[in-house]
């Protein structure tokens, strides 16, 4: 058998105490309740939200300025038709970028070797009047080489659309032309790491042909050297009719012949691969040079102060009906241990056990269900 007992709407005040104002059902209150306790107090959210606003408005104001600069580049590169397929049926990390595409030029630029050449170039600009030279080093006040690459990774942003293969660069600092000089020392490392550091399938395959060019030339010398050395210590050999002679003398002007052939095969084939390493350069194709900004991208003060202040005012609304809250749920339950004629220094761990055991003297109704 299970005991419950059900407090009625009369019994919860059985001692002629009225509700607590503003507070009918601490379960079930409405939105127009909680709008009401908050109008009721307005007098605190509104110098909460006046003080947050003057707070953020003084804020905001010391944050200095910043410029952004904004370049675009164009895709580049062999573009592979079943990418989207690939992707939408879920092969897409099977599919590597072409190597000679413009896909790879973010993650190239954010490579740690054009960070640190771009940390590593002087830039000079004006501002105030007045001429300034300074290493980004300088700008953000910071020697330790992995914290200058993360600051650097702050102000940068580049972003790759997938659909069109645009990337989109930008650069933001405090000063609008150290802004457009840093983005356009990115650009310049990016050709740069183009055309001397990576290579691509031609001229890897360029290159390997000119070193079996330069293999097939020695032997080829060596060849004829071993042929003309034999000839000569073998002065009578077109008179001579030794079978031995003969088959030396066949076998060593054989090999001079493959190599001669070999040695004009691949300077052929050399010759294509130089054209076709020409052609494979992957070439940066600036749509939008880098910009020079006028108006600041940030901060954005009029948001950020309404946005605060209109956080302040919903926190302190929050906070005040909780508060009204709070204190009709102690006064319903002095009601309580006052009907049931508890003390008023009950212990809390202990008060609705003591509360339980007590009903029987309090007008209160019980049911037993089994």
């Amino acid at each position: 058998m299970s005991k419950r007992i059900t407090l009625t709407e009369t019994d919860d005040y059985a001692v002629g105490r009225s509700a607590p104002h503003g507070v009918t059902d601490l379960h079930s209150l409405s939105a127009v309740e909680l709008a009401r306790i908050a109008v009721k107090h307005r007098r605190p959210v509104l110098l909460l939200t006046l003080a947050m606003v003057i707070l953020t408005t003084a804020i905001v104001l010391i944050i200095p300025n910043k410029y952004m600069s904004q370049a675009s580049l164009l895709p580049s590169g062999a573009h592979d038709k079943m990418a989207d397929l690939k992707r939408l049926a879920g092969f897409g990390s099977l599919s590597a970028a072409d190597e000679n595409s413009s896909e790879l030029f973010p993650e190239i630029l954010r490579s740690r070797s054009i960070q640190d050449s771009v940390l590593a170039t002087p830039f000079s600009f004006s501002h105030d009047a007045r001429r300034c030279t300074l290493r980004l080093s300088e700008y953000f006040d910071q020697d330790n080489p992995d914290k200058l690459r993360s600051a650097l990774n702050e102000i940068t942003y580049i972003v790759l659309d997938k659909k069109t293969g645009v990337i989109d660069i930008s650069v933001e600092t405090k000063y609008p032309e150290l802004s457009k000089q840093v983005l356009t020392s990115y650009l310049t490392e990016l050709e740069s790491f183009n055309l001397l550091t990576r290579r691509s399938a031609a001229r890897e395959n360029a290159a390997y042909l000119g070193r079996q060019i330069e293999l097939t030339r020695q032997e080829m010398a060596k060849a004829e050297d071993e042929l003309e050395s034999y000839q000569a210590s073998n002065r009578n050999w077109l008179e001579g009719s030794s079978p031995d002679l003969l088959k030396t003398i066949a076998r060593l002007q054989r090999e001079v012949e493959i190599q001669n052939k070999k040695y004009l095969y691949l300077t052929q084939e050399y010759e294509i691969a130089k054209l076709d390493a020409q052609k494979d350069v992957p070439i940066v194709r600036v749509l939008d040079s880098p910009s020079l900004p006028v108006e600041k991208s940030s901060p954005k003060r009029a948001l950020i102060i309404l946005t605060m202040g209109m956080l302040a005012a919903l926190l302190s609304s929050f906070g005040v009906v909780l508060r009204e809250l709070a204190k009709g749920a102690a006064e319903i339950v002095g009601s309580l241990r006052d009907s049931a004629g508890m003390p008023a220094g009950t212990d809390r761990m202990g008060e609705m056990t003591e509360l339980l055991h007590r009903t029987d003297k309090s007008p209160v109704t019980e049911e037993l269900k089994v």
